[in-house]
């Protein structure tokens, strides 16, 4: 499975993929594209960046 480390940070954040699509400021199916691939490092930061900001926001 690919990128299943982040995929992994969402169950434990308790953070829908789509909150973290919202917050990146593109749209769900876009955000699930990006996930088909292992993502660069870059992305995955911003997605990390993205989870926290959903989870601070609650």
């Amino acid at each position: 499975m690919k990128n299943k480390d982040l995929r992994d940070e969402f169950r434990i954040a308790d953070v829908r993929q789509w909150e973290v699509a919202e917050a990146i400021g593109i749209s769900e199916v876009t955000f699930v594209k990006w996930l088909r691939k292992e993502l660069s490092e870059e992305k995955k930061k911003l997605v990390r960046e993205a989870i926290l900001k959903v989870k601070e926001s609650r």
